[in-house]
This record gives C-alpha cells, sequence and structure tokens, in this order.
C-alpha cells in the first residue's frame, strides 16, 4: 500500500505540474540584451548578447557564449528577475527590472565583482516603434541621433531622438530655422519632411499626425545655430491629454493660436526647469501677464508656446503678424527682434 499510494502521488504531480505548464505563457525566440557599466537609467556605450530564451514565465533559460541564463517574470507580466552565471569565471550577475514601454524590459544589474549597470532586453523580432521613448524603453537606444520609426499609416519615417537630456527618450516634432521668416499662421504651412539635425535646422518643419503616442512636450527657443541648443530658454510639460499637447503644436501657427487659444489662460501651463516642479508658469507665460485683459494680449503678434517667461520681453519661438520678415527665433532680450542667427525645437515624448 506504501508503494501505491506513492506512485499516485508522484502521478498526481506530474498531471498538475502538465496542468500549470500548459496554462502558462511561453518565453520563447531570439532576444537582445543591452547592459552597459554606468547606473544612471540610460544606456550608453553598451554591449549585446544574443539569447534564445526557452522556458516560461515561472522559468525561462538560455545559454550564450560560456553563459547560463536563467530567470522568472510575474504573473501579470509587469516584473522580471534573471541570473547569468559565467562558466569560465564563475561569477555571477543579477538582473531585476519592469516592462517597458516598447514591450520590451529594463532595470538594473549588479555582479558578484562589484560591477554594476543599466540593461534592456528586447526581442529580436520586435523592431517597430512609435517614439523615441519606445527605442529606449526596450533597450534599442544607441544614444542621441536619427532613428527609424512609423507614422499613423504605419510607414517608416526617420526622426531624431534625444536618448539623454530631461530623462531621455524625447522625439523631435518641430523645427523652426534661424533661416525662416515670422509669420507663420497655420500648422499646416509648415513642410512635411522631418528635421533630423537639432544644431542646425534648415526644414520648417512641424509633425502633423496623431499626437496620441505622446504625453510630454519640450520646447527650446533662442537657439544659437550650429551647437546643441544651450539657451536654458526652455519649456516642459509632462502628462499633457493629447489635447493639451494639440493646443501647444497650434501654438506653432498664430491664427491657429486664436482659434483655439483666445485667451492666455487657455494655454496649457509648464515649468522653466524639467526637474523642478516649482517653477511651474500658468498657461506658459509670463505671470504678470495674466493680469491683461483682452485688448492688452495680441495673440498673432507671436509664435510657440512659451511667452516671456525669463524675465524679458521678445521671448518666443519666432514673430508672427507683427513682423514676419524677423528670420528665425528670439533672443530673449528686451527689444531684440529676431536677425537670422537662433533657431528653436520642438520635442514631445
Amino acid at each position: 500500500m506504501i508503494i501505491k499510494k506513492t506512485v499516485l502521488t508522484v502521478s498526481a504531480l506530474s498531471l498538475l505540474s502538465s496542468f500549470v505548464y500548459a496554462n502558462q505563457k511561453k518565453v520563447e525566440g531570439s532576444f537582445i540584451l543591452k547592459k552597459d557599466f554606468e547606473h544612471n537609467g540610460v544606456l550608453m556605450n553598451e554591449t549585446t548578447t544574443d539569447f534564445i530564451l526557452q522556458g516560461f514565465h515561472s522559468h525561462f533559460i538560455a545559454t550564450a557564449n560560456n553563459k547560463i541564463l536563467s530567470g522568472d517574470i510575474s504573473a501579470n507580466e509587469k516584473i522580471i528577475r534573471f541570473e547569468i552565471n559565467d562558466l569560465i569565471s564563475g561569477k555571477s550577475q543579477f538582473y531585476s527590472g519592469h516592462k517597458s514601454e516598447g514591450g520590451g524590459y529594463q532595470g538594473s544589474w549588479h555582479g558578484e565583482d562589484g560591477s554594476f549597470g543599466d540593461w534592456g532586453l528586447v526581442n529580436s523580432q520586435q523592431d517597430v516603434f512609435t517614439t523615441c521613448k519606445q527605442i529606449l524603453d526596450s533597450g534599442m537606444s544607441n544614444g542621441d541621433g536619427v532613428y527609424e520609426i512609423v507614422d499613423d499609416n504605419n510607414q517608416p519615417i526617420s526622426v531624431y531622438c534625444d536618448m539623454t537630456s530631461h530623462d531621455g527618450g524625447w522625439t523631435l516634432v518641430g523645427a523652426y530655422p534661424s533661416t525662416s521668416a515670422g509669420g507663420i499662421r497655420r500648422i499646416n504651412e509648415y513642410g512635411s519632411v522631418p528635421e533630423t539635425n537639432p544644431t542646425n535646422p534648415t526644414s520648417l518643419w512641424l509633425y502633423q499626425g496623431s499626437l496620441a503616442r505622446f504625453t510630454d512636450a519640450k520646447e527650446q527657443i533662442a537657439c544659437p545655430t550650429g551647437q546643441k541648443c544651450n539657451s536654458n530658454k526652455e519649456a516642459f510639460a509632462n502628462n499633457l491629454s493629447m489635447s493639451e499637447l494639440e493646443l501647444v503644436r497650434y501654438s506653432w501657427g498664430y491664427l491657429d493660436r486664436v482659434d483655439n487659444m483666445p485667451k492666455l489662460i487657455n494655454t496649457p501651463s509648464c515649468r522653466t526647469n524639467y526637474f523642478d516642479v516649482s517653477t511651474h508658469k500658468e498657461s506658459c507665460v509670463n505671470p504678470d501677464y495674466l493680469k491683461w485683459n483682452d485688448t492688452v494680449y495680441r495673440p498673432t503678434y507671436q509664435v510657440g508656446w512659451q511667452l516671456d517667461l525669463y524675465g524679458s520681453t521678445h521671448c518666443w519661438v519666432a514673430r508672427g503678424e507683427y513682423l514676419p520678415g524677423g528670420r528665425g527665433s528670439t533672443h530673449c532680450r528686451t527689444n531684440a527682434e529676431p536677425n537670422g542667427t537662433t533657431f528653436a525645437l520642438l520635442w514631445m515624448r
């Protein structure tokens, strides 16, 4: 009877195991693991290793280059942890992280030898992205530069991605070159070819597709030509609704501004320091201007989201109907009109 009871128990466990695995999601396919040796949340100068994963969420394994990978994924698919053992050195590295917006996983790792850094894991077949943020979160970022994403029609377009500033993942969605005249009335007057040079843009361009893929906005003005924008004349906002993002975009055409934001209070708010919420500016405007009545505010005089945030007048993207021949962006100096030496950029994430 004892032997028979043991046999029944083993059989039951076998059936239970089969049932459990049959109802689990599989982990299989070719994956790319990227890691670097600096723990700052951004992959830079990373190394890559290809792994073919096999198993289930409760336990998956892989081997590559004398390394054994073993790990698990939480039932809700949001958390991952795994260990990599080097068969030659005998050392182990421990990885933990979470699911990223792009569909892969990302996190931090630590080694027995004291090494550490960031990592990203993505299915090698998953190479279609709609934003730079998805690329960054997937671990496929190679730093600032031009990347391919798809538009609303699933057609590939090349865009510039800022992967390092202000937490990274910013897609360049608008450019006002130093050579472009003011007086842009409607956003449909901008070109359709994406600008991919953020240091000396030559294309007057504004992304015209759906903004549902974005939640954050960043506007840079008074940028000197020939270098990465370092004017520190910036406006930021996070967690905007699609309608708020559309208002930010509409601000780049002065008649679109009149139609959609007839009063200053209609403009989405911003802050002047990305990392400091205390720099919040209601309606993204000089606070004194909110005291104006409607006869003082002239929305057709300038183009852009922010308006004189930094203690001087003449601080916006570009001129409107007041000086339609003024070329390029502002200088953020009182009474200093655009003269073709500065540009402006609009980013979303």
